[in-house]
């Protein structure tokens, strides 16, 4: 059976631990990276992959948001890890239906 490429990308984030961007997968898969963003957004979809959170703040000061120092990091996604994936959907069931 042949692997297709939705399924090559994903194994991608299976094997690595950490948050990937899209320059990153296109380079590794060999692909443009307007492909790889629209299967990454099909996997987003389909709940087993999301956007990585990167924080935009240092904490150092009290200047929020705008800061000169920090610069603004491509997005990176990561595997949904099923358990925190799970806590996250409960999470969202209102008190008295837990």
């Amino acid at each position: 059976m042949a692997t297709t490429t939705l399924s090559k990308l994903l194994e991608k984030f299976e094997e690595i631990s950490g948050a990937l961007s899209i320059q990153a997968l296109a380079s590794e898969l060999e692909l443009r990276p307007a492909q790889v963003e629209s299967m990454v957004d099909f996997w987003i979809n389909k709940g087993r992959i999301r956007v990585s959170t990167n924080p935009s703040e240092c904490g150092s000061c009290s200047v929020q948001g705008d800061c000169p120092f920090i610069l603004e990091m491509p997005r990176t996604f990561e595997l949904v890890n099923d358990h925190a994936h799970n806590q996250e959907l409960v999470s969202r069931i209102p008190c008295n239906q837990k």
